[in-house]
């Protein structure tokens, strides 16, 4: 439920959506475009998001798929139901993040289809990359880690319409190698970084450059909430609660939220002074005790009360920073590797497939 995710901050998405969100928003702001960094979007994180979605049932009825070769990546075929697979989970992260009219909109010269095809060729290139990575290195699924992969491919099975599943032609058991191979994505990822090195000097220059940001960011705001869907409804809640009526007596009353209802004291949020600003759209933080005015959120409104500003300690910044800059770090040497294996790969496309392929919007 929206109100649910935006009520606790349940920001669980994965790096490519986080760069899509960057590219539009920059597209629509300024009209321009950030450099495309080779990010890939998880076969794994696709899945599991289906999950949670909803599709209804499928007969996987794939009878009439021919699986031909689309491309060859260092003389390693794709075939189509491979790269199908791909394309619709990055198909998927865009309409997620961009909306349907994502379709029509200009990136830098570039459509979002053709943007697409780039990630999706990218994915591919970097499974193919980790595949080598892990079997230089000897890392391999365990019995756990397939257990899992095998509940993703059920799962992906079982929420994505069936007319998309005959599209990539394949069921559960198919399905698992490609999965299997995201997942080894993930394991080389974490292998790479673990190789790098953090200098000690530079990550203290960054706690020290950032520590007034960071503390100020990472305030932690305590509110009560009543979130609705009407207006007027709203400003009622407002009145009442400036009034002196008990928050939580509105709360349970007025708010639209069922999945906060069943919690005790579901009204409560503990919120970073960054996540308030930017979710709510605001630049003010209430003084404490302050009833909000209701704030529009997509046509859902929110009434506030801050209960109390907590601000961090400079021992809990630094060790906020020391993360935060060693997971950088991490994730630029990580990048980097990839890129570096990726540079010297030969793609081989089979033209009267590869220019043939459906798509799924």
């Amino acid at each position: 439920m929206y109100t649910s995710h935006i009520r606790y901050f349940l920001y669980d998405i994965i790096r490519f959506e986080e760069f899509l969100k960057v590219l539009i928003i920059r597209r629509k702001e300024r009209g321009i475009i950030m450099k495309k960094k080779g990010l890939l979007c998880l076969l794994i994180a696709g899945a599991m998001a289906l999950s949670a979605c909803g599709g209804g049932s499928n007969d996987g009825n794939t009878s009439n798929f021919n699986d031909e070769v689309v491309m060859k990546i260092d003389g390693r075929e794709i075939m189509k139901s491979e790269y199908m697979v791909y394309l619709y989970t990055t198909t998927k992260s865009f309409t997620t993040v961009g909306g349907e009219d994502i379709w029509t909109t200009d990136f830098d010269g570039q459509t979002a289809d053709e943007l697409v095809e780039e990630r999706t060729l990218k994915t591919l290139q970097s499974v193919i990359a980790a595949k080598k990575y892990a079997e230089d290195n000897g890392i391999s699924l365990s019995d756990e880690q397939k257990a899992e992969v095998t509940k993703a491919c059920e799962q992906f099975i079982t929420n994505v319409p069936q007319e998309d599943i005959a599209k990539m032609g394949i069921d559960a058991e198919s399905l698992a190698p490609y999965m299997e191979g995201s997942y080894i994505y993930s394991l080389a990822y974490k292998a790479l970084a673990a190789e790098c090195e953090v200098d000690e000097t530079e990550m203290a220059n960054y706690f020290e450059d950032n520590k007034a940001q960071m503390k100020d960011d990472y305030t932690v705001l305590d509110i009560d909430s009543v979130v609705l869907n009407d207006l007027d409804k709203a400003n009622e809640v407002v009145e009442k609660a400036k009034n002196g009526e008990d928050f939580h007596s509105l709360f349970e009353q007025y708010d639209i939220d069922e999945n906060a209802k069943q919690k005790e004291n579901g009204e409560k949020m503990s919120v970073y002074k960054s996540q308030f600003k930017s979710s709510f759209g605001v630049e003010d933080i209430p003084e404490v005790g302050q009833i909000t005015e209701p704030i529009d959120v997509d046509g859902t409104y929110f009434v506030l009360r801050l209960n109390s500003v907590t601000v961090p300690e400079d021992s809990e910044i630094k060790t906020m920073s020391d993360a935060a800059f060693t997971s950088q770090k991490q994730a630029d040497y990580s990048d980097a590797r990839f890129e570096e294996m990726m540079s010297d790969q030969k793609i081989e496309y089979v033209d009267e497939v590869y220019n043939n392929l459906e798509k799924f919007h």
